[in-house]
């Protein structure tokens, strides 16, 4: 009897695994992806400084609306282009992207060419990933991860997170999560975590290590609605400087209970 009772645990053990590594793959499956490289040559000199432009950008492969819904909030979101199938949305964008470069740089690198020590300032980059994953009551968790180079101090990264309705493919908004006077309450929260972790014991500690020189603590439109918790994004230059990096703050559903609508 204990033989048996140790397989049916173990089955449903390794069912529980199977189901959760499904959920996420079942995500994925829904998704496929346009992908473009492309390396444009701001002249046709031998080592001209060129344009680097990377995109891989998922999209829902499917006709419906939840679908629709979706892909105009990715293309609208991401590339600023509304109502054309996702390989249209990115090839019109590395166009606009190709010609703005080559618009604004032709006339400056004329008087450039020669000088060894700027030809840095005319290799631009861009390069963006995304991926998906389940959330909370099965949302789509669409994040995206981009890096861009225009000839500046040091590149630029940012992070932009989409929560989408399983359902309707309506992108989730704080108003959609939370109750009506959440902001102040989960501020709090946020600031507590922030401290937390960054080991400070108050403001002038934060304040030392770089965080909220000139702004106060808010809730940012860029949160990950996980499964057990949402993590909330800041990107560089949000709440602190730049060499800090991203910022990510964490909180449980548990702590969140009081201030969500009920689902």
């Amino acid at each position: 009897m204990k033989d048996v009772k140790k397989i049916i645990y173990t089955a449903l053990a390794v069912c529980l695994v199977l189901c959760g590594c499904k959920s996420k793959d079942d995500v994925n499956s829904l998704f496929k992806e346009v992908v473009v490289n492309r390396n444009m040559a701001l002249t046709d000199a031998p080592h001209s400084p060129a344009c680097t432009i990377d995109i891989q950008v998922k999209y829902l492969d499917e006709k419906s609306k939840r679908a629709e819904r979706i892909n105009n909030t990715i293309e609208q979101r991401i590339f600023n282009l509304q109502q054309l199938s996702m390989q249209q949305a990115v090839d019109a964008f590395v166009k606009q992207y190709a010609d703005s470069y080559r618009e604004n740089m032709m006339p400056l690198y004329r008087d450039d060419q020669h000088d060894t020590e700027r030809q840095g300032w005319y290799e631009y980059q861009y390069k963006l990933g995304t991926t998906v994953t389940p959330g909370l009551n099965d949302a789509i968790v669409y994040r995206v991860e981009l890096m861009t180079y225009e000839g500046g101090a040091h590149p630029n990264h940012q992070t932009m997170v989409m929560n989408f309705d399983a359902d309707s493919g309506q992108l989730l908004k704080l108003n959609d999560i939370f109750v009506t006077g959440y902001e102040q309450p989960l501020c709090d929260m946020l600031l507590s975590e922030l401290m937390r972790k960054t080991n400070s014991k108050n403001m002038d500690e934060l304040h030392d290590k770089g965080y909220l020189m000139t702004m106060d603590l808010y809730v940012p439109d860029n949160y990950i609605l996980g499964t057990k918790e949402v993590t909330f994004h800041y990107n560089p230059y949000e709440i602190a400087p730049y060499a800090t990096g991203d910022t990510e703050l964490t909180i449980s559903y548990g702590q969140l209970k009081a201030i969500m609508k009920k689902q």
